[in-house]
């Protein structure tokens, strides 16, 4: 062989070698909050990683885990163009969306979305991961929410049946009232689980036949009667009634504990996944609560529901190996090992008929509460600044001046309309 030969095999070889390196080294950076215990979750994902790598030589993903406490900043400031992962579990993709428009945030996926198992997903699943016509990603979880209470409190009070509507939740709250003289011993009802008392007021609100705005989040629609009626069953609740601890709309309260100890006896909205955190961290009780569907209001028992989807970030140069590693974890195993993980609903019939999913009471009522839920999402940019839980937060204050401070209803309700509706304009 002549020299020019061996110099042109020569840089062939080094040319296939360096391209076989590039292909091995492609790597997709890929977060998730975490679900349940952390190190188990971190866990789930290193085995779905494995198996991933395991048959797909060519890919590798780099997993982060996002602390919830850093969430919501860090993806307002991904849509509004920082640095982001290429793809990820994600929340809230409507607002996020509109805040990124076509530059920073949620990628759609157009073409690339044909390689996702959308069919398999409930319809109504899919609207979480869905804007304006375009698929960004799968959902994966469900954050469903439903009435949790002690059923060893509701038998020493003679009830049989968790109760059904805002009246009867009335009654049964006041029965498992325990006073000593001036002090309670044990709250009937606590509105929430959740530490944010904004996600309080949501499902009331809807039960009540309202929505925070009109479909195309241009309008705020807080002022009106639903709104009325939502907020003064609060502040009855806590100021009529007195079943509902006015602390709990404090900051540094913790239902769990409490809950754990019989100090309150029923909470309105409680997240799904209490049921597999009772069951493992707090088995001293197990037998001594139930989950109920959320009780009725006056036009329906909607219930709020978060959801987490799997997709995409705009500005990543790897979207077809996310879109392949998502489809991946779109598959039915997978799906099912990330809601036994997190103990969140799952998003497919499929993983909702297994038996993990069927092998215990309260989750066949989660199952059932499915049909309540109701999005948390709204088509707002400005939705994430409206409905922080902090003072200052424009449906926060609202909810404060109203029920603990014990201000004009339609003074708070008015100035929130009018809060909210700036926020829309100047964001739109």
């Amino acid at each position: 062989m002549n020299l020019t030969k061996k110099l042109a095999l020569l840089a062939f070889s080094s040319t296939m070698a360096i391209a076989s390196v590039a292909k091995a080294e492609t790597t997709i950076d890929f977060w998730s909050q975490p679900y349940g215990d952390q190190i188990k979750w971190q866990e789930s994902y290193e085995a779905l990683i494995e198996k991933y790598e395991a048959s797909q030589s060519d890919v590798k993903v780099n997993f982060e885990i996002l602390p919830w406490s850093d969430s919501r900043t860090k993806w307002l400031a991904i849509a509004q163009g920082g640095a982001a992962p290429d793809c990820a579990d994600m929340w809230w993709l409507h607002s996020f969306s509109a805040i990124g428009g076509d530059k920073y945030g949620p990628m759609p996926l157009g073409d690339l979305a044909s390689k996702l198992p959308i069919d398999e997903f409930y319809p109504g699943a899919m609207q979480d991961a869905s804007w304006r016509g375009d698929i960004y990603g799968v959902p994966w979880r469900g954050d469903v929410r439903l009435m949790l209470y002690r059923s060893d409190a509701m038998k020493e009070a003679g009830i049989e049946d968790a109760p059904d509507t805002w009246d009867e939740v009335v009654e049964v709250a006041k029965k498992l009232t325990v006073r000593d003289g001036n002090n309670v011993t044990r709250w009937g009802y606590g509105f929430g689980t959740s530490a944010k008392i904004v996600d309080w007021l949501m499902p009331l609100y809807w039960q009540a036949g309202g929505e925070f705005m009109t479909e195309d989040g241009k309008t705020a629609t807080i002022d009106n009667d639903a709104m009325r009626t939502a907020l003064k069953w609060m502040h009855d609740m806590v100021n009529v009634h007195k079943v509902a601890d006015p602390d709990s709309f404090e900051k540094g309260y913790v239902a769990r504990p409490l809950f754990v100890a019989n100090r309150v006896a029923m909470f309105g909205s409680a997240e799904q996944a209490w049921g597999k955190r009772m069951e493992a961290e707090n088995p001293e009780v197990n037998g001594l609560w139930s989950f109920a569907r959320s009780a009725k209001g006056p036009e329906d028992r909607d219930s709020f529901s978060g959801a987490g989807y799997l997709g995409v970030l705009r500005g990543t140069e790897k979207a077809e190996a996310c879109v392949n590693w998502l489809s991946f974890l779109a598959k039915d195993e997978n799906m099912q090992a990330l809601s036994e993980a997190s103990g969140n609903v799952a998003t497919k019939p499929a993983v909702m008929a297994s038996e993990f999913w069927t092998d215990r009471p309260y989750k066949l009522v989660v199952a059932e509460a499915l049909q309540d839920a109701h999005t948390s999402q709204h088509p707002a940019p400005a939705w994430s600044a409206v409905s922080t839980s902090e003072p200052g937060g424009i449906l926060y204050d609202m909810i404060y001046s109203t029920v603990i401070e014990q201000k004009d209803m339609d003074e708070a309700i008015k100035k929130a309309q009018g809060l909210m509706q700036a926020e829309l304009d100047r964001t739109e």
